[in-house]
């Protein structure tokens, strides 16, 4: 048996009604969505303002939720974030001596005026804590010259009638150039002397550091042609050596302050081997 149901016919005024109804409808489902998107950009604003705000402030970072992937436990929803602020670091100028001093900076907490934090060291007059950059030391070239009779040789000429002495300072200071000197004396009882070289360096003159190492020789750098001549030394006058060092030592950096011992002597055989004893002291 099939059912009957009525069959109803709009009128005009229903019609109406229906649409007018339809219209009410979706006026407060637009007033609704446009409502919310206003309350979420007003989180949002809030939201980046707090993170902002405070010196030191935490800023937060928003990440999007993402799926439980399967999770049985659903995650639980936020009731909100709170930016907590954290104390900032005090500044180094306003509070003095909390921050350490670096050189060439203000002990006050000021800090420098100049911009920098490491000036260079002055290389002339004070100690250097730093090495210095490596460099070859310049050629000590040596130069020979006649002099006067010294009368330190009075009591120390040999029985050939030969002084050989130490003639140059006894102190020194680091990056400074000094000279050394050595002469060799013909005293005026004895009479002039004839002295035979075997080589144009005629002389060696060294420093040695307290462990026996050569530190600096005279003539380093410099070659010279092997010749056979010979020099008359006439009596009451001496032959006098001299070299400059400039403080560096051979490994390339200035010698360290310290005692040097002296040793000299010519490259000849009339006079007797090379003399030590003599002491350079070398400070900053």
């Amino acid at each position: 048996m099939t059912e009957m149901r009525p069959t109803f016919y709009p009128s005009p005024d229903g019609v109406r009604d229906v649409m007018r109804r339809a219209r009410a409808r979706r006026r407060r489902r637009t007033l609704v969505t446009t409502g919310g998107f206003a309350v979420v950009a007003a989180i949002t604003g809030v939201l980046i303002g707090a993170a902002g705000t405070g010196t030191g402030a935490d800023r937060l970072t928003v990440v999007p939720g993402g799926g439980d992937n399967g999770s049985a436990s659903p995650t639980p929803r936020s009731t909100g974030l709170a930016a907590h602020a954290q104390p900032s670091s005090p500044s180094v100028a306003g509070h003095p001596g909390t921050g350490p001093v670096l050189p060439g900076g203000s002990s006050n907490g000021g800090g420098s005026t100049s911009g920098n934090l490491y000036p260079p060291a002055t290389a002339s007059d004070s100690p250097t804590p730093y090495a210095p950059p490596k460099r070859h030391s310049a050629n000590a070239e040596i130069s020979r010259t006649t002099v006067g009779y010294n009368a330190n040789c009075d009591a120390t000429y040999d029985i050939q009638g030969w002084c050989e002495l130490y003639t140059g300072p006894t102190q020194a200071r680091r990056k400074h150039s000094v000279t050394l000197s050595m002469e060799l004396c013909r005293p005026s009882v004895v009479g002039a002397g004839t002295v035979h070289f075997y080589d144009t360096k005629e002389i060696g003159l060294e420093l040695d550091d307290s462990t026996g190492a050569t530190v600096w020789q005279a003539g380093q750098g410099i070659k010279y042609k092997t010749k056979t001549y010979a020099v008359v030394v006439q009596g009451g006058t001496c032959l006098r050596w001299t070299a400059s060092w400039d403080t560096i030592a051979r490994n390339g950096f200035y010698a360290p302050p310290g005692d040097y011992t002296v040793s000299f002597g010519l490259d000849s055989n009339d006079v007797a081997g090379f003399t030590t004893g003599d002491t350079l002291t070398l400070t900053d």
